[in-house]
């Protein structure tokens, strides 16, 4: 099985932090413990503002990059979600779509932000509401 590749940008990154944390032992070792312990209470934090407030989605990124630190199976995790992200973004703005296209795409993404946001709200208004009761 084959997994995808991350961007060329994105690998250089995660190089050059390598190469960082290997000058020394106690430097590797601290990375290391701190990917371990931060990467999954990050992802845990952007689990619990997919229903709380916050940016839920950005911060289960934001911890799945500090895994993909130091854990192959979350680089490809990282690699998928970045070619997923990718596929969106041209479904939603096509480089060679006309101006209309390109209209319709930014005023569809932005419905769904305002959408989704509201959601939110309502929920949060909903669950808030209920502890009062």
């Amino acid at each position: 099985m084959t997994h995808p590749q991350l961007s060329p940008r994105a690998q250089a990154l995660l190089d050059r932090i390598d190469a960082w944390a290997a000058r020394g032992p106690v430097r590797k070792v601290l990375v290391r413990a701190g990917v371990t312990i931060g990467g999954p209470v990050v992802v845990v934090a952007g689990i619990a503002m997919l229903v709380l407030p916050g940016p839920g989605l950005v911060v289960i990124a934001l911890g799945m990059a500090l895994l993909a630190l130091e854990y192959d199976w979350a680089r490809s995790v990282l690699a998928v979600a970045g070619h997923g992200a990718a596929w969106v973004r041209r479904a939603v703005l096509p480089r060679d779509g006309s101006p209309g296209r390109r209209l319709v795409g930014v005023a569809g993404a932005g419905a769904f932000l305002v959408a989704s946001t509201l959601a939110t709200g309502a929920v949060t208004t909903y669950v808030g509401a209920q502890t009062f009761l």
